[in-house]
C-alpha cells in the first residue's frame, strides 16, 4: 500500500485509480478513495472516469454524465448504458444538448469506417417534440404524427425532390458532428419547415378554414424585413457605445436567432446573472433607438400609432421574453422597416 501510495502521489494516474478502490474497498475514508479516483479520471483514465460517473449518479447527474461520456468516448462499453439510463429515469430533462451527449457516445462506439446511421435521430426525438409544439401550437400527439414521419422519411433512400428532410439526411449521412452541434439548428429549421410543408398537404387533402397564422410564423416569414433593422441597430450602437457592446450582442441574440438566456451565457461565456443584466440594458438600448427611429420616419403616416403602440410594449415584452413576445418585438420591426419603405 506504501509503494501504492508513493506512485499515486507521483502522479501516476493507474496508481491513482487502484489506491482509490483499495480505500474504498478496504473500508478507508470514503471522501479520500473518491479524491483519488477522481485525480486519475482528470488524467483520461478510462475506468476511473467510469466509476466517478457512477459514484455521481445520485448526487449530482450533470457530473455523472460529463464522467459517463468520457468514459463511454475512451472505450468503456459499460459507460454508453449507464448514460442511458440517467437519462431514462428522467434525472435529467430531454434536451438537445442530452441529444447531442447520446448521440456522439453513440457514433464514438461504431466502426468509424461504417456509413453514419440515420437512426441516431431518435435520440432528438423529444426535443423536436417540444420546438413543435411550441414554435407550430400544435397539440403533442400531432407533433408526434409529424415527427415520426419526418424521421420515417430519413430512413428511407436518398432521392431527389421531396420533402426538405432529404437534405438533413444526406448531411447526417455525409459527416455527424455532435460535438460541435453543426447540424442541430439545420435539424431544427429543416423540422419545422417539414411539419409546415406536412401540414399544409394535410389542410389540401381535408378543406378547413385555416387559422391565423401564428406571430412566430409570422415573424419567420418577415425575416428578410426585421433581420437587416436588426443588424442595423446592432451596428449603430456598438459603434456609438462600444462599452454596450455585449448588451447588444445579447438582445440581438435573443430576437435573431432565438437563443434562450442559458445559451447566449454559454455562448459568451457570462454568467445567467450577467447575462440577465445584459439583456435588459440591450432591451433598453433598442427601445431607445426604435423611439427615434420611428420618431424619424413614420410621424403623420399610416403606421405611426401601430409603431407607437408597439413602442409603449416593447419593455413588457423584453422584460420576460418568451417565443410570442419575441415574434411580437420581431413584428414591431418589420412594421417599422415597411415604414421606412
Amino acid at each position: 500500500m506504501q509503494a501504492l501510495r508513493a506512485a499515486a502521489e507521483a502522479g501516476e494516474a493507474e496508481a491513482q485509480f487502484r489506491l482509490g478502490l483499495a480505500l474504498a474497498h478496504g473500508g478507508g475514508d470514503a471522501a479520500e478513495a473518491a479524491r483519488w479516483c477522481e485525480a486519475a479520471a482528470r488524467q483520461g483514465h478510462a475506468a476511473a472516469q467510469f466509476n466517478c460517473g457512477l459514484l455521481a449518479v445520485q448526487s449530482d447527474p450533470s457530473a455523472a454524465v460529463r464522467w459517463l461520456r468520457l468514459a463511454a468516448l475512451n472505450g468503456v462499453g459499460e459507460a454508453e448504458a449507464c448514460l442511458d439510463l440517467v437519462y431514462r429515469d428522467g434525472a435529467l430533462p430531454r434536451t438537445w444538448e442530452e441529444a447531442d451527449t447520446r448521440a456522439s457516445v453513440a457514433l464514438a462506439g461504431s466502426d468509424p469506417q461504417a456509413p453514419k446511421r440515420v437512426r441516431l435521430a431518435e435520440y432528438y426525438v423529444d426535443p423536436c417534440l417540444d420546438l413543435l409544439v411550441r414554435r407550430h401550437r400544435i397539440d403533442r400527439d400531432q407533433a408526434e404524427e409529424i415527427v415520426q414521419q419526418f424521421f420515417l422519411e430519413l430512413e428511407e433512400p436518398l432521392a431527389k425532390g421531396g420533402h426538405r428532410g432529404q437534405a438533413w439526411k444526406q448531411a447526417l449521412r455525409d459527416g455527424y458532428q455532435a460535438e460541435r452541434g453543426a447540424f442541430r439548428p439545420y435539424l431544427r429549421r429543416t423540422l419545422v419547415n417539414f411539419a409546415r410543408d406536412w401540414m399544409r398537404g394535410r389542410r389540401s387533402a381535408a378543406p378547413a378554414a385555416e387559422p391565423a397564422p401564428t406571430p412566430e410564423a409570422e415573424a419567420e416569414r418577415l425575416a428578410h424585413e426585421w433581420r437587416p433593422l436588426l443588424e442595423r441597430f446592432a451596428a449603430t450602437v456598438s459603434a456609438a457605445q462600444p462599452a454596450y457592446a455585449t448588451a447588444v450582442a445579447a438582445v440581438t441574440g435573443m430576437l435573431g436567432d432565438g437563443a434562450t438566456q442559458a445559451e447566449l451565457a454559454q455562448r459568451s461565456g457570462r454568467s445567467p446573472r450577467s447575462v440577465r443584466s445584459d439583456l435588459r440594458l440591450g432591451g433598453e438600448l433598442l427601445h431607445d433607438w426604435l423611439g427615434r427611429e420611428i420618431g424619424a420616419r413614420s410621424a403623420g403616416g399610416r403606421l405611426a400609432e401601430p409603431l407607437r403602440r408597439g413602442l409603449e410594449l416593447l419593455p413588457e415584452w423584453l422584460h420576460f421574453p418568451s417565443a410570442d413576445k419575441r415574434a411580437k418585438c420581431l413584428l414591431l420591426l418589420a412594421l417599422l422597416a415597411r415604414a421606412e419603405g
